[in-house]
């Protein structure tokens, strides 16, 4: 059996490492569709939403900060940045989402076009 001390190495290889993709649910109704995503360690600061065209963009960095004179030794996690997009259909109001984050969850409410929502039809008698 082999008792000898051995020191812990470490190799810093310059690797890039790929943005995650947030867990994503996605509700939908007469009035619209509701988006939550999963953003763990993104603040508001952090956390870009933008709509170019019909693509919707959330962007998100956390701020992973190590003590003064520490080094992380191993890292199972490298990747700091949430990415994910999503094509909205014709049907939906990109002018009026509504973007709530709360304890890491971002709540993307958007509408839908008002030509798109269910209309009651009046009855008249004759």
């Amino acid at each position: 059996m082999n008792t000898e001390n051995k020191e812990l190495t470490t190799q810093q290889n310059k690797v890039e490492v790929a943005a995650l993709t947030p867990a994503t649910d996605i509700y939908e109704s007469k009035e619209g569709v509701v988006l939550y995503v999963d953003l763990p360690g993104v603040s508001k600061s952090a956390l870009d939403i933008d709509v170019d065209q019909d693509i919707l963009s959330i962007k998100g960095k956390v701020d992973l900060t190590t003590q003064e004179n520490m080094q992380a030794t191993y890292m199972d996690v490298r990747a700091n940045i949430y990415e994910r997009r999503f094509t909205l259909g014709d049907e939906l109001d990109s002018s009026k989402i509504d973007a709530k984050l709360d304890n890491g969850v971002l709540k993307l409410s958007i509408p839908r076009l008002e030509q798109h929502q269910p209309k009651k039809i009046t009855i008249k008698v004759a």
